[in-house]
């Protein structure tokens, strides 16, 4: 039936739409009518009669001590829809602004191996631009053995740049690797090596870098979101407070 579709879409349910359908043949009438005209249950056709009277659909008067059930003129459905319209254009801002913040959600991208590893760090240095900082902890000095020469290039490029860092190390390398500290340009501090990580972790702008230089072939797993960032910010700060110089 194309008129219980229609109220159905203006926001209905089957059930309503029949009983308002009912009540608009019959005219002023007891339930009992619409419930042998609609062949719902005695208890369901009076809730939606009360639901039919919240929505202003349906009103009701007592005639010698009976409920008397009568629909509201049809115009009243067009007033439905205007409230509905209304309603969605208080909201339309908040939807759109539900829309703003989908745009900022985490871009996760993977690079893999020697080659693609070297371009996740290139193109840092290029976002970073001069006098730009970074953070990162979990250096175990695999950074250096994995990529080589490069590492030596890469240091360079920031001292040139005068870029800040601040890097946590891994205590023993003052022991295993005090070469990879004096090529290293920046602030560093150390962790205990009990705490050792082989994922290297930075940060910048709104940027996340986990590298593992462990996998067969290593991974740089890059996270951009500015919240993101911020969170892993605050737990670096934390960790370089009590880090030992």
């Amino acid at each position: 039936m194309a008129e219980l579709e229609v109220l159905e879409e203006l926001g209905l349910s089957e059930a309503e739409a029949k009983v308002y359908l009912a009540l608009l043949e019959t005219g002023s009438t007891l339930a009992g009518t619409i419930i042998k005209k609609t062949g719902l249950h005695r208890g369901t056709t009076y809730q939606i009669l009360q639901r039919l009277k919240e929505k202003g659909l349906v009103s009701s008067v007592i005639k010698g001590k009976k409920q008397y059930f009568e629909p509201v003129s049809p115009e009243r459905l067009m007033d439905i829809l205007k409230e509905k319209q209304e309603r969605l254009q208080e909201f339309l801002p908040i939807l759109k602004a539900r829309t703003e913040f989908s745009k900022d959600k985490q871009d996760v991208t993977v690079y893999s191996g020697i080659r693609g590893i070297r371009s996740v760090l290139d193109k840092m240095l290029e976002e970073l631009g001069p006098h730009g900082e970074y953070y990162d902890f979990g250096v175990s000095g695999l950074f250096r053995n994995v990529i080589g020469p490069y590492w030596d290039l890469w240091q360079k490029r920031k001292r040139k740049n005068n870029i800040k860092s601040h890097v946590i190390f891994n205590e023993e390398l003052k022991r295993t690797n005090p070469k990879l500290l004096q090529e290293y340009y920046g602030k560093a501090r150390f962790h205990p090596k009990e705490y050792a990580s082989m994922t290297d972790t930075m940060i910048y702008k709104d940027t996340v870098i986990m590298f593992i230089w462990t996998a067969k072939p290593p991974i740089a797993v890059i996270i951009k979101n500015k919240e993101n960032a911020e969170s892993y910010k605050n737990q670096f700060r934390l960790m370089w407070r009590f880090a030992k110089p």
